[in-house]
């Protein structure tokens, strides 16, 4: 038997490490088969290494061993606690914790009652929110881990050139499409209709798939662009054939917090930049992954390639721990603005810098913007187009991270 090709996620790895003796609750959250669960594997894996003699617990709870867990929390807390023995510490980690009863409180007693490091993680965002995250302020921190940034591909697959980076833009980068050799369609399709089934139909109670599923593929097409209730329930109401009024407004906003809280969508709201401020009202959304496009919209060719670039761009900056935002000029919008500790940043996104024309939009959207932080502009066009102090990137180079910014 052939060992399976795991990459390690140096990425995500170098930003948990100093939390690795800290009493504080690691939560890895992210989309399903998204990886949580093979860096949970190298975290163990590095503590073994780091220390031998270390107890280190894990328990998976998608597994049908643990089944019987789910709904008696106690009989899982009472075993555990009789697991570590008093006056040792010991390493716990609890995979996909968000299936058991009451885990907010279960967390919140473990962490106070057993000597341990404590990870979880969890495939919906709304893990630690609510009450239990107002006790635990300040008790925790949390990690969004995503699919395969291309650059992960090109190191897993050894694969980083213009065609690698086609497929990337098409079919995205769930670890497992590539470590299986899956075809990606049907993978894909699987996971995306077991995310649906589960962390949404299932979780939410609710009995309106194809209604939801139509609010998805609007969603995701339209991925990068900002999603209002009045376009959607047009869009709709057209599939209807004029049955229905389309979603409701508060329909539609529950929707979109149902796929944000499974990680299949995340929002980009709108940034000042003269007032260096977050606004509140409006918001873009771009899909979790490029491969979902594809496959729940049923036509790559149909799909915006500017959008789909646009929407690797988000991610792969959310990923390096930038928030990211789109800035709002008075002249218009920067479509990223990516901000970590003091450092800012801004992006253009375009497929090709294709005519006189579109070199002139992308590059003038700076052209308001009197700060002195980097501007940049991401295509694929192989010439160098800077100018006037604004760097153009190659898209594919950005991607694979071979600039150093």
């Amino acid at each position: 038997m052939t060992s399976r090709k795991v990459l390690k996620r140096e990425r995500y790895l170098e930003r948990i490490r100093p939390y690795y003796d800290s009493e504080l609750i690691k939560v890895l959250a992210g989309v399903r088969r998204g990886g949580k669960s093979t860096i949970l594997s190298q975290i163990m894996d590095e503590i073994k290494e780091r220390i031998p003699e270390a107890l280190v617990i894990y328990y998976d709870f998608e597994d049908f061993e643990n089944l019987h867990y789910r709904k008696d929390p106690l009989k899982f807390y009472r075993d555990l606690k009789a697991a570590v023995p008093e006056g040792k510490k010991a390493y716990i980690f609890l995979d996909e914790i968000q299936h058991i009863d009451d885990f907010r409180s279960l967390i919140a007693s473990i962490r106070a009652k057993i000597n341990c490091s404590l990870f979880v993680t969890g495939s919906n965002s709304s893990l630690l929110k609510g009450e239990l995250a107002s006790e635990l302020t300040g008790r925790f921190v949390e990690f969004e881990i995503r699919p395969f940034s291309f650059g992960e591909v090109a190191e897993f697959t050894g694969k980083g050139d213009d065609e690698a980076l086609d497929e990337y833009l098409r079919w995205g980068g769930f670890p497992a499409r590539f470590a299986e050799n899956e075809d990606p369609a049907r993978y894909l399709d699987a996971l995306l209709s077991n995310i649906i089934s589960v962390d949404i139909l299932e979780k939410r109670k609710l009995d309106k798939r194809e209604e939801f599923v139509n609010m998805l593929n609007y969603s995701l097409l339209h991925s990068g662009e900002i999603i209002s209730p009045k376009s959607i329930s047009g869009y709709t109401k057209a599939l209807e054939e004029g049955r229905s009024a389309g979603i409701s407004q508060k329909t539609c906003y529950s929707y979109l917090e149902y796929m944000e809280d499974a990680y299949l969508v995340s929002p980009c709201k709108r940034f000042d930049v003269r007032g260096k401020a977050v606004l509140s009202a409006k918001a873009k959304y771009y899909a979790a992954d490029p491969g979902l496009i594809t496959v729940q919209t049923g036509n790559y060719s149909a799909v915006n390639l500017g959008f789909v670039l646009e929407t690797a761009v988000f991610n792969e900056l959310v990923s390096r721990g930038y928030r990211v935002y789109t800035g709002k000029t008075y002249k218009g919008e920067i479509d990223f603005v990516a901000v970590k500790g003091t450092e800012i940043k801004y992006f253009q996104v375009a497929y090709l810098l294709s005519t006189d024309e579109v070199v002139e939009r992308e590059f003038g959207a700076f052209s308001s913007v009197k700060d002195n932080y980097p501007k940049y502009v991401i295509s694929r066009d192989g010439f160098d187009f800077s100018h006037n102090g604004i760097t153009h990137l190659n898209a594919r180079r950005f991607l694979k991270g071979e600039y150093a910014i």
